[in-house]
């Protein structure tokens, strides 16, 4: 496969529609395929967790449901629609009897492993289900992956300069539904940020919204890029808050995301889809500086700005999906806007000689805090 077809293939593959948080998705889809047609015949249902999965759903707003976590998102599993997919929560009218009639039948696992939901519901039979490898159970192949791996920033840079036509749409897509998730603005008794810094301020308000309207579970959907939608609004919004305020500019945007999905997605696959280290800041903010150092300076700041943003936040951990991650993602815009003008020599601790370096030592980093996630998960067992 040629490298322009390989690129196309990853990215239908990975920049995909999603309502709520990706994790609550997977689990509302996964009991969406398995529940039997009588919910009231349940006696049982076993979910079993990856522990990504299960921290990113703890404490996370389910869409159309009104409440948080992993109950509603069973309970609005089987209301929904698995033809739904990852918008499984789409027109659910949520009930509160079935909530208390499955609440006591509800056993959680938690295992070690890449994303993975198994749902087995004991009713008049077993009912089973089971969604792996990727949110929506479509993953890349390995030798597609690794070759995806062996591709350089200019071979990125070359295909955001000359995109096809489906891609274009998709992008535009992808634009249009997280400037969506912006508004209404993130309340100020939340956070309340005035920064005499025009262009930082903006995009501080636009990403922080978006983020904190799905922790809180609006009822809008996000382009998810590599399995995560904060990760597809850290990777987009900072660039489209940037276009409004300063270009105006469809192509130029259009092209700057592109390369920002291509980049996030290259260093998800030198990590994996959920970690430890918090892949919206880590993994979202490497496609983001490298989509606006594109979209401001063009090519020849690119790499500078990586080695910069590499030098700044990685290693701040993943403790789940919640409102919280606003305030992460609020730090991740920081660094993204500074490593803009900043500039650190690859003498400086994990900072790589050069983009695909720098995303090794990232990925390394995050596949050694393995044992945090450890910690975490039983941080959040204690809260049950």
């Amino acid at each position: 496969m040629d490298k322009k077809k390989l690129i196309t293939e990853v990215l239908k593959n990975e920049v995909v529609k999603a309502l709520g948080c990706t994790e609550v998705g997977l689990i509302g889809y996964t009991v969406a395929k398995a529940k039997p047609e009588d919910v009231y015949s349940i006696k049982e249902i076993k979910l079993t967790l990856d522990k990504g999965t299960f921290k990113n759903a703890f404490s996370v707003g389910v869409p159309n449901t009104g409440k948080f976590g992993i109950l509603p998102a069973v309970v609005g599993g089987l209301l929904g629609n698995k033809d739904n997919k990852l918008e499984v929560f789409k027109d659910i009218k949520y009930d509160e009897e079935l909530e208390k009639f499955i609440e006591g039948k509800l056993k959680i696992e938690v295992i070690n492993s890449d994303v993975y939901c198994k749902v087995i519901i004991k009713a008049d039979k077993l009912y089973e289900a089971e969604t792996k490898g990727s949110h929506s159970g479509k993953s890349m192949p390995e030798n597609l992956k690794n070759a995806y791996k062996n591709l350089t920033l200019k071979d990125f840079i070359d295909y955001s300069d000359d995109i096809p036509e489906d891609v274009v749409k998709l992008i535009k897509e992808t634009i249009e539904t997280n400037k969506n998730l912006s508004t209404p603005e993130v309340p100020e008794d939340f956070v309340n940020l005035d920064i005499n810094d025009e262009i930082l301020n903006y995009m501080l308000k636009k990403t922080v919204s978006a983020v904190y309207n799905r922790m809180i579970g609006a009822n809008k959907p996000a382009m998810a890029i590599a399995g995560s939608g904060n990760m597809g609004l850290t990777a987009t919004l900072p660039i489209i808050a940037y276009d409004e305020i300063k270009g105006s500019d469809e192509e130029k945007l259009i092209k700057s995301i592109t390369l920002s999905a291509l980049t996030t997605i290259y260093s998800a696959y030198y990590s994996s889809y959920i970690s430890a280290m918090c892949g919206c800041v880590n993994r979202g903010g490497i496609g983001a500086v490298s989509a606006l150092a594109y979209y401001i300076f063009g090519t020849d700041k690119i790499e500078e700005s990586i080695k910069s943003f590499t030098a700044n936040l990685p290693g701040i951990v993943c403790d789940g999906g919640k409102i919280g991650c606003a305030l992460k993602i609020a730090s991740g815009v920081f660094a993204i806007y500074l490593s803009l003008h900043s500039k650190v020599p690859y003498t400086n601790g994990i900072v790589g000689k050069d983009f695909k370096e720098c995303i090794e030592n990232i990925g390394k980093i995050g596949q050694a805090m393995k044992l945090v996630d450890n910690e975490i998960i039983e941080i959040l067992k204690r809260k049950i």
